[in-house]
């Protein structure tokens, strides 16, 4: 294991049983197999043992990947013909939150600060939040973004302020994302909205491929949600689900055809080669809810109380 990192095993993160069974074994960060463990339970599976809260903070250098500044797409070429054809491109659910007047929204765990500037853009009073040094002063640098280091609960967050939490694949990184879940239901206001996006272990990526899928990106994700699971962690913080989709990522569906390539060779490779017909994968699996990327819009309630029952043991 990697000098420097305390391992932890862990209880289910979602319901706190400590039965559990192997899923999986797989490669990832520093040349290590990680395993992940299935709750007999609930079904969560998890990384287990893990780095500990002190450690994860290792696999976060200043060169990862979602703090560098990335430009924004023209709608031209492949890009634009793949689009215009299918109806893909940078919206997703986030899109449908109504913005009140003055409306105020946390992106939490935001890197570069991107998609905190597209939702200022379109007239949010926008604020990041992430528990990187790297990734504060990469989106403050980038965006001129007001960003806030540490995690919820947070001083400079009170109760009832918000209108709108974004969590952007960020909840499969947490070790604790039923807390992580009420303090965003706190933050809140009633009737505010919370998006959350998270790697689909349910998508058809992860069964063609399975431990050279990209998006387990061991041990960065800690955990790996299905729609039911993520769902379960929303409903049990107090949230009430409005909708959920899945969403093709072209880079996602190369990453890990490429991987798969260096595990065995066969017809696929061949087949695989074109940037279109990885592309129309992506869209292919998006049509039938299969896709890699699991989006969920969820809603605390008008009325709800103010502390959420947590249901983990």
């Amino acid at each position: 294991m990697a000098d420097g990192i305390q391992w932890e095993q862990t209880a289910c993160p979602l319901c706190g049983s400590t039965d559990e069974e192997e899923f999986l074994r797989a490669p990832g960060a520093g040349d290590i197999e990680y395993r992940l463990a299935k709750c007999r339970q609930c079904a969560m599976v998890y990384t287990n043992p893990r780095p500990n809260v002190a450690s994860i903070g290792h696999f976060y250098a200043a060169d990862y990947a979602p703090y560098q500044p990335r430009k924004l797409h023209k709608n031209g070429g492949l890009r634009g013909l793949r689009n215009r054809l299918f109806g893909r491109g940078e919206r997703t659910l986030a899109d449908r939150i109504p913005m009140p007047p003055d409306g105020r929204l946390l992106d939490y765990g935001c890197g570069s600060g991107r998609f905190a500037a597209q939702m200022r853009d379109r007239g949010w009073i926008v604020s990041g939040m992430d528990f990187s040094a790297h990734a504060v002063e990469a989106a403050r640098r980038n965006f001129g973004l007001t960003v806030i280091h540490g995690d919820l609960p947070h001083p400079e967050v009170p109760n009832d302020s918000l209108d709108a939490i974004t969590l952007r694949a960020v909840l499969e990184h947490v070790h604790d994302p039923i807390r992580l879940l009420a303090a965003a239901f706190q933050a809140l206001k009633p009737g505010g909205w919370l998006f959350v996006s998270v790697p689909n272990l349910a998508s058809w990526g992860f069964s063609k491929f399975g431990s050279s899928w990209f998006p387990l990106d061991l041990p960065r994700h800690l955990l790996h949600f299905t729609p039911d699971t993520v769902r379960m962690a929303l409903t049990s913080s107090g949230f009430t689900v409005s909708a959920m989709k899945t969403r093709g990522h072209v880079k996602w569906m190369s990453s890990s055809i490429d991987r798969a390539k260096r595990v065995r060779s066969n017809w696929w490779n061949t087949v695989t080669r074109s940037r279109l017909v990885r592309s129309g994968l992506a869209t292919w699996t998006e049509w039938r809810g299969q896709a890699d990327d699991l989006c969920l819009l969820a809603r605390k309630p008008a009325l709800a109380a103010l502390e959420p029952v947590r249901h983990a043991a």
